[in-house]
C-alpha cells in the first residue's frame, strides 16, 4: 500500500485539467513505491548526499565457478544471487589452446639507488629465476668472487663491494625454467681472444657484453655471430683480463599456451592437463576408480576386520583380528569357519634376529614366544678362582686359605702406664697369627719421655717423643710380626723420662692371613 495520499481529491475544481494532472502525479508516485518505501527513500538507498551512485551491488564467483551478482542488502549469505555466466561458458572448449607466446620472458624490473656502504638489495625471486643485474647500466656477473650473489631463500641480492650512494642498480627477472632458449655464458679471457663459442640458431637474438658494456653487432661494429659455427667473433680481439658475457634475449620459437594456465609450471605442455602437484585435493576426495589399478588391487586383496564381534558375510581368505581376547587372535575364513592362524599348539615363526634366543611361555600364559637367554644370575666356570672372578669353596663349604685376601682386618694394641719409668713394658704377646705394625700414637697427661717399640725385647724402629700433645705417626717401614709357630712379645721401652704421667701408647696393626 502506498504511503503518499491525496488529502482532498476532486477539490481542485478551479481547473479540471489541473485536478486531473495533479491526480496523475499522485498515482505515479504511489505506483513507484516498493516495500513500503517512498520513491525518495528508495533513491536515498542507492545515491549518496552528492548524488553519486552508491548502490549495494555485489559480484562473486561461487564454488562452481559461476559468475553471479546481487543488488540490495541481505541477511542470508546465499540469498538474492543472480547468475551472469556459468563456469562452462568461461572455460571455453575442453583442451583448446588460448594462444601462443614467445620466449623468453623478462619482467619484474626494479631500479634502486642503494645507500652509502649498503651491499644488500631486497629482491623477491625464486631459486630457478635467472637475474640480469646492472649497475649504472653496466651488466654485473653473478657468483662468489664476482660482482654479486643471489639468495632466493631470503629474497635478496648481495654485492661484493659496498655502494657509495650515487649508483643506480637495475634488476630484471627471467623465468628460465618456464621458457625455451634462454642461455648466458660468461668468459674471463686469459689470453688475447677473438672467437667465443656460443651455440645458437639462426633466429636467436643475442646480447653481447664486454666488461658489462653492451656491444653492437655488424661488420663495422664490435662483433659478428655465426649460428652454423656456434660462435661470436669480435672484430678486435679481446685482451687478457677482460670478461665477455653472451645472453640469448629472444628466441623466435613459440610455445603453446594451453588453457587458462599459460605456464608449464602448471600445465603439461604435451597433454594440456594440469600437473598433479599443482592440484589441491582434500583427503578422501579422490575416488578409487581415478587411481590407476587401485580398484583391481583392492579387489584382489583379502579384507581385514578388526573387531571383537564375528564379521558378517565373509568371503574365503578374509582375515579377522579378534580383539575380544587377550592377546588378540588373528583368524582367517576358510569358506566355512574362522580358523586361528597361530594355534597354541604350534611354535611361533622365527627369523634370523631370533638367533640364540629361547622359546618360553609369554607373560600372560596364553602363548609361546622367543626371548633373549637371561644368564645374568649365572656364573661361568672360567670365572671361579680367577682374577676379577669369584672364589670357590672347599669340601666343607668354606673359602680355602689360598683364596683369602692378604689383609683380613685391622686392630689397635693399647697400653697405659700411670707413672712412667725408664724401663721396658709389654703390650701384648701374640700367637698363631701374623701382624704388621703400621703406626704408633703416644701421649702423656704431663711430663715427657721417649718411646721405642720392642719385638721380643729387641728395640725396633725409630724413637718417638711423648708429651701432653698427642704424637700420632705412621711407621715409615712397617714391622712384620710372624707368630704362627712361636709367640712374639710386643712392647716398648721408655727412656729420657722427665716426670711422665699417664703414658698412653697405641700401636696400629694390620691382621695378615695366617
Amino acid at each position: 500500500m502506498g504511503r503518499i495520499r491525496q488529502q482532498h481529491p476532486q477539490n481542485y475544481n478551479s481547473s479540471a485539467n489541473i485536478s486531473t494532472e495533479f491526480e496523475n502525479v499522485i498515482r505515479y508516485l504511489v505506483a513507484a513505491e516498493r516495500g513500503g518505501k517512498t520513491l525518495g527513500e528508495m533513491l536515498t538507498g542507492i545515491f549518496d548526499d552528492d548524488g553519486v551512485f552508491d548502490g549495494p551491488i555485489e559480484l562473486r564467483r561461487n564454488l562452481n565457478g559461476d559468475v553471479q551478482y546481487r543488488v540490495g542488502e541481505y541477511t542470508e549469505a546465499e540469498a538474492g544471487w543472480k547468475t551472469i555466466a556459468v563456469a562452462a561458458d568461461l572455460r571455453g572448449a575442453t583442451g583448446s589452446d588460448v594462444g601462443i607466446i614467445g620466449a623468453p620472458v623478462m619482467h619484474s624490473r626494479v631500479d634502486v639507488t642503494p645507500a652509502n656502504s649498503e651491499t644488500i638489495i631486497v629482491y623477491n625471486h625464486d631459486e630457478q629465476d635467472e637475474l640480469l643485474v646492472y649497475v649504472d647500466g653496466v651488466l654485473q656477473r653473478e657468483g662468489a668472487g664476482h660482482d654479486y650473489e643471489a639468495h632466493a631463500n631470503i629474497n635478496s641480492v648481495e654485492f661484493a663491494a659496498p655502494f657509495t650512494g650515487a649508483e643506480v642498480v637495475t634488476i630484471y627477472k627471467i623465468q628460465a625454467s618456464t621458457i625455451v632458449g634462454y642461455k648466458r655464458v660468461d668468459t674471463d679471457t686469459t689470453a688475447t681472444q677473438a672467437v667465443f663459442p656460443f651455440a645458437h640458431d639462426a633466429t636467436a637474438q643475442l646480447n653481447v657484453y664486454k666488461n658489462g658494456l653492451l656491444q653492437r653487432e655488424g661488420a663495422g661494429e664490435d662483433y659478428l655471430t655465426s649460428s652454423a659455427l656456434g660462435t661470436v667473433t669480435f672484430n678486435t680481439a679481446v685482451p687478457a683480463g677482460n670478461t665477455v658475457s653472451i645472453i640469448t634475449v629472444e628466441n623466435t620459437s613459440q610455445k603453446v599456451a594451453t588453457g587458462l594456465m599459460t605456464e608449464t609450471n602448471f600445465v603439461d605442455l604435451a597433454t594440456g592437463l594440469i600437473r598433479l602437484d599443482r592440484i589441491g585435493i582434500d583427503d578422501d576426495a579422490l575416488p578409487q576408480a581415478k587411481v590407476a589399478g587401485l580398484t583391481t588391487s583392492l579387489a584382489a586383496t583379502a579384507k581385514l576386520t578388526v573387531d571383537p564381534s564375528t564379521p558378517v558375510g565373509p568371503t574365503t581368505g578374509d582375515l579377522w583380528l579378534d580383539t575380544s581376547s587377550t592377546p588378540n587372535q588373528l583368524r582367517f575364513w576358510d569358506g566355512s569357519q574362522w580358523l586361528r592362524t597361530t594355534p597354541n599348539s604350534l611354535l611361533p615363526g622365527f627369523a634370523s634376529s631370533d638367533a640364540s634366543r629361547v622359546l618360553r611361555v609369554n607373560g600372560t600364559g596364553t602363548g609361546l614366544e622367543f626371548a633373549p637367554l637371561d644368564l645374568s644370575s649365572v656364573i661361568a666356570k672360567t670365572e671361579k678362582a680367577a682374577a676379577n672372578g669369584v672364589a670357590t669353596l672347599d669340601s666343607s663349604g668354606k673359602l680355602p686359605v689360598a683364596q683369602l685376601p692378604e689383609e683380613i682386618g685391622t686392630t689397635t694394641l693399647h697400653h697405659i702406664v700411670a707413672t712412667a719409668a725408664n724401663t721396658d713394658y709389654t703390650i701384648r704377646r701374640v700367637f698363631r697369627e701374623k701382624l704388621r705394625l703400621d703406626g704408633l700414637a703416644v701421649r702423656t697427661t704431663s711430663g715427657t719421655c721417649t718411646v721405642q717399640l720392642l719385638i721380643n725385647g729387641v728395640p725396633t724402629g725409630p724413637t718417638y717423643s711423648a708429651a701432653s700433645t698427642p704424637s700420632e705417626q705412621v711407621i715409615a717401614s712397617p714391622i712384620d710380626i710372624d707368630a704362627t709357630s712361636a709367640s712374639v712379645a710386643i712392647g716398648y721401652r721408655v727412656t729420657g723420662n722427665a716426670s711422665a704421667a699417664t703414658l698412653d701408647v697405641a700401636v696400629a696393626a694390620t691382621i695378615l692371613l695366617t
